[in-house]
């Protein structure tokens, strides 16, 4: 592996040779197309920066609230720019290969300034350089990959695992409640740790917990209204809090859109069902010191049947492998300038739908023979308002607030011989936050203003369920204080040997929760450029995440077992009594997370990004055993069994359970024939560590008036968990329902503001079976995709999508009963070949 990455480096560097400062200075004096429709200046700098070749840093402070003007005609890159910025305060610096742009608070720009990149998530401090990758993917990359909404984006990462809270999700795929499909929410789950584990936030704020798993549901978020989304793979408690274990994925809105444009969708799977048709209206108003963005989307896809796909002859033919799937969405989100230096702005999204699924339990029989239909409705509504103001000296403070509600209702009916029983099932969760915070210099060193961010606040979550007749609740609050520290060690502008820019970050946070206890976590992180072309970054820190509500407060079952396969060593006829199920005593979940990286930039085309990491989690909550057969006689458990229990602890035991006494024998329950009291609810005992190394690329190029751009990016990931220490370890990478060892995705893109042809190749490495005693390979899966965007004048755009064009189909699986989903669909999916046609239009 060495050899070839030196290999590629050689390669990389004789393309950088080709990059020289002579082309670039020929390619500044040139005047080159320009067709930048009006928008939000950042978008329209980006956009110019990349037709012109150069590299572009600017502060999004700066830029925040800024509309550019329309540009279309022949431009010099300094005359393109300066076009753009005309009118909004702000001036550019032209230096070799890269423009920076400022707040013209004076006619001069200090020579020592240093660049701060368009990059708002990973820290609170603006302008820090990230010591950990970011990904990013914009609108732009939404649109040509053909994604409908921001769950088919998250699923198509490959540091992204399908599994956890996703509607594809079938039955029977893997450990009860980890994978699953509650409500069609769709998740983000970095590196495959669980979608509960990484934070997703809108605009810096987090929004309610969708279903039963502590997660937020994304394809709530219309995709027309997202600029981008930015995604730190590294553990970032001390920045954000709980739940940011694998990293945190920050969804940024459009912020200055002007004008109206509807949408709308339709296409289906060639092998049958999976019909979609998608609407949408969009529209965006600007004024002076404020704005406002709406947009609907409406969202409908048929269900894909068992009977439509070869590899599920092992289950029901009516059985559904994707449900069918409804929903509204509404977002709006507005600023207004209240006065000079104080800002109010406000996001505000609203969802509500319903998903029904099929499965049938015995294969040749009609559902309502032996069979259920499930009928879930959801309806989500958040608001966050948010006050920004400049206290002066550089200072800034942030004050926000975020009420929500995600409220889920199913119903099944489970069919025996034409009779339905109707268990109810009710989610309700609610939020509430309240944060403020400030942020500025403390003092100046020769490489720049020493920063600090700190701040504080209070949220509350709340949980209350009924599920089959039963009523549970349960609510969290918590308290919290922050702090981070930026310190520029090496900038630019002291034109140092071997230190073009060197930082240190320092974060630390407390947070202090109603059922839990106090929790401190610090993160450190470096930054080290030698070069302006190559730079390093080291992270550390510790994160943390708490039980979900479901975890902590829906109570356990007990369950009366005959003793059996003991021999003589239990009088004839004992039973044991098991509880099993949820633990109100589970705390939090911690790991130690590092992150070593490189980022490679010959020149402004062309970026490669290749980090290392490793995340030491324990204490996750866990069942100490997967069956109570054997546990008697076995050492390993002797700590969670009370031999010759009194009726006294009997009693509790049952008493404390949330269900009444399940009995598995073929007498009644007698206390005096129970021989041990076996405890197998949920506790903090497993240790797990996920490390790999992620490397992609970006290459931009203009060809004239259009622009080329290639992508690729690949993750390794292997995983491993240990119940207890006591037991030995076991792989979760690269097995049936875990995340593959293995995850790929390339890209290719050519055109401009009339056209535009993309293509994307995705690999999903293969797993392996262990559910039977001979291990069963699972094959990989690649995918090709393809689409074509064309405007035709004024009437509109049209955009084509071939998705998956080679059909590629997964591996069909052993299955327990025909009510299990034949193929493993955390990793492979049931669309197949995908056609759509969008045809949209500006007023």
């Amino acid at each position: 592996m060495l050899i070839k990455s030196r290999s590629l480096a050689v390669l990389l560097a004789g393309a950088a040779a080709c990059c020289s400062p002579v082309a670039a200075m020929a390619t500044a004096q040139e005047r080159q197309s320009y067709d930048i429709p009006a928008q939000d200046l950042g978008e329209a700098l980006r956009r110019a920066a990349d037709l012109a070749d150069i590299e572009l840093y600017a502060s999004s402070r700066d830029l925040e609230g800024k509309t550019a003007p329309a540009l279309k005609g022949q431009f010099t890159p300094r005359e393109a720019i300066e076009t753009l910025l005309a009118g909004s305060g702000l001036i550019a610096r032209f230096d070799d290969r890269a423009v920076i742009i400022r707040n013209g608070v004076s006619a001069e720009i200090p020579s020592s300034a240093e660049p701060e990149t368009i990059i708002v998530t990973g820290s609170r401090i603006a302008g820090a350089p990230a010591p950990a990758p970011v990904i990013e993917v914009t609108a732009e990359d939404i649109r040509n990959a053909g994604h409908a909404d921001l769950g088919e984006v998250a699923r198509s990462l490959p540091q992204n695992f399908g599994g956890g809270q996703n509607p594809g999700i079938g039955s029977g795929q893997g450990v009860a409640n980890e994978n699953g499909n509650v409500n069609g929410a769709s998740t983000f789950n970095l590196r495959g740790i669980g979608a509960n584990a990484t934070l997703t936030l809108l605009n810096g704020n987090r929004f309610a917990y969708s279903g039963t798993q502590s997660v937020i549901d994304v394809s709530a978020i219309p995709a027309a209204a997202v600029e981008r989304i930015e995604i730190v793979t590294d553990g970032a408690s001390a920045i954000y809090g709980a739940d940011a274990v694998a990293g945190v994925v920050n969804i940024l809105l459009r912020k200055d859109y002007e004008g109206i444009t509807t949408s709308a969708r339709l296409g289906g799977s060639t092998d049958g069902g999976n019909f979609q048709q998608q609407y949408n209206l969009l529209g965006g108003l600007n004024w002076a010191g404020g704005g406002f963005l709406a947009t609907y989307d409406y969202f409908e896809n048929d269900e894909i049947l068992a009977r439509d796909r070869s590899y599920a002859r092992a289950s029901n033919p009516a059985s559904t492998l994707y449900p069918h799937l409804q929903r509204h969405s509404f977002l709006v989100s507005g600023h207004q300038q209240l006065a000079p230096g104080v800002t109010l702005k406000a996001d505000a999204l609203y969802k509500r739908g319903d998903m029904e699924s099929v499965r049938g339990l015995l294969i040749d029989r009609p559902i309502t023979t032996r069979g259920t239909i499930v009928t879930n409705r959801f309806e989500t509504f958040g608001v966050a308002p948010t006050l920004e103001a400049d206290l002066g000296g550089d200072w800034h403070a942030r004050f926000t607030a975020f009420y929500g509600t995600d409220k889920t209702r199913g119903v099944t009916q489970n069919f025996t011989n034409g009779v339905a029983t109707l268990p109810l099932r009710i989610f309700n969760n609610r939020s509430y936050s309240i944060e403020a915070g400030v942020e500025g210099p403390l003092f100046a060193l020769p490489a720049g203003d020493v920063r600090l961010a700190a701040g504080g606040g209070w949220r509350r979550n709340r949980l209350a369920a009924t599920v089959s007749g039963r009523d549970f609740s349960g609510s969290r609050d918590n308290r919290y204080a922050y702090g981070e520290l930026f310190v520029p060690l090496a900038s630019p502008a002291q034109d140092l040997s071997l230190a073009h820019r060197a930082s240190f970050t320092a974060a630390v946070r407390w947070e202090d929760y109603s059922d839990a206890g106090s929790i401190v976590v610090p993160k450190l992180g470096f930054v080290y450029a030698p070069v302006a072309e190559f730079s390093l970054g080291a992270s550390w820190g510790r994160s943390f995440k708490m039980p979900t509500l479901n975890q902590q407060y829906s109570g356990y079952t007990p369950v009366l077992l005959p003793v059996t396969g003991y021999g003589t060593l239990f009088p004839t006829g004992s039973t044991y009594l098991y509880i099993g199920g949820r633990n109100p005593d589970v705390g939090p979940e911690r790991s130690e997370n590092m992150t070593l990286s490189a980022t490679f930039r010959p020149s402004p085309r062309l970026q490669i990004v290749t980090s290392l990491f490793r995340i030491d989690y324990r204490d996750r909550v866990a069942p100490p055993f997967g069956s109570p057969l054997g546990t008697l006689t076995n050492p390993l458990f002797a700590d969670l069994i009370i031999f010759n229990p009194s009726p006294a602890q009997q009693a509790a035991a049952i008493a404390g359970a949330a269900d009444p006494l399940g009995n598995g024998t073929t007498s009644p329950y007698n206390p005096a024939t129970v021989v041990a009291l076996l405890d197998g609810r949920d506790r903090n005992i497993a240790s797990q560590r996920y490390e790999g190394a992620d490397l992609s690329l970006r290459y931009r190029a203009p060809i004239g008036s259009q622009t080329l751009t290639l992508t690729a990016s690949g993750t390794w990931l292997d995983s491993r968990q240990r119940l207890l220490p006591t037991l030995p370890v076991t792989d979760l990478a690269g097995t049936i329902f875990n995340a593959p060892h293995f995850r790929a995705r390339g890209g290719a893109s050519f055109g401009g503001a009339r056209f535009t042809l993309a293509s994307f190749l995705s690999f999903s490495g293969g797993v392996t079976d262990r559910r039977r005693p001979v291990p069963v390979s699972i094959s990989p899966v690649t995918t090709l995709d393809m689409s074509a965007r064309v405007k035709i004048g004024d009437l509109g755009e049209v955009t084509v999508n071939a998705l998956n064009i080679f059909n590629a189909k997964p591996d069909s699986i052993a299955v327990a009963s025909p009510s299990d989903t034949p193929f493993d669909s955390t990793n492979y999916s049931a669309v197949g070949r995908f056609l759509g046609v969008t045809i949209s239009r500006d007023w």
